[in-house]
């Protein structure tokens, strides 16, 4: 029974991740610095906004709210990763993690994000 719960929550899930991961590398100056590299690509997940916050009224309008990424179970994001999803359109936005996952459910796990962009 928990792979027809499993199939019916991933049925609604029609966004893309590809989860954004740092790690440092050498390079031929010997000198450290960050690499990005891809964690998980293009994988089906749905994210759910929780709440939208009304524009500043300053220099530039900011675009900010938190969301609720859905993603199979097994897949462990680290703090501080950048998360871009692709909706069904093809549209981009990039969200940072904002908590760990909250994986207790047999189908799926989720994951608080935040979108801060300016508009």
């Amino acid at each position: 029974m928990i792979f027809g719960n499993r199939n019916v929550v991933s049925s609604i899930w029609d966004n893309r991740a590809t989860i954004k991961g740092v790690k440092k590398a050498v390079d031929d100056r010997h000198i450290t610095t960050n690499v990005e590299y891809d964690l998980v690509k293009d994988e089906p997940c749905r994210v759910v906004k929780k709440s939208l916050s009304p524009g500043n009224q300053s220099f530039y309008d900011e675009v900010r709210y938190n969301a609720l990424l859905l993603i199979r179970n097994g897949i462990n994001i680290p703090k501080g990763v950048n998360i871009v999803i692709t909706d069904v359109n093809g549209n981009k936005a990039t969200y940072q993690r904002a908590s760990g996952g909250y994986s207790n459910y047999s189908t799926h796990q989720e994951v608080a994000l935040i979108y801060d962009e300016k508009a």
